[in-house]
């Protein structure tokens, strides 16, 4: 057994950390690219093509 704090730590993230990085990327562009998405992703592409006219 790892007798430091911080040598678990860092065998935590040395063995696991590739594994849930990986994890977070792929749950991350399941969001992005989920179908029901779509509409609201099209709609900020072209915002800023819009012609309303900017109010401050």
């Amino acid at each position: 057994m790892i007798s430091e704090p911080h040598d678990f730590v860092l065998y935590l993230s040395k063995t696991w950390g590739a594994v849930y990085l990986l994890g977070v990327f792929l749950l991350a562009a399941a969001w992005i690219y989920w179908p029901k998405r779509r509409f609201v992703y099209d709609r900020a592409a072209q915002s800023p093509l819009g012609s309303e006219d900017i109010q401050r």
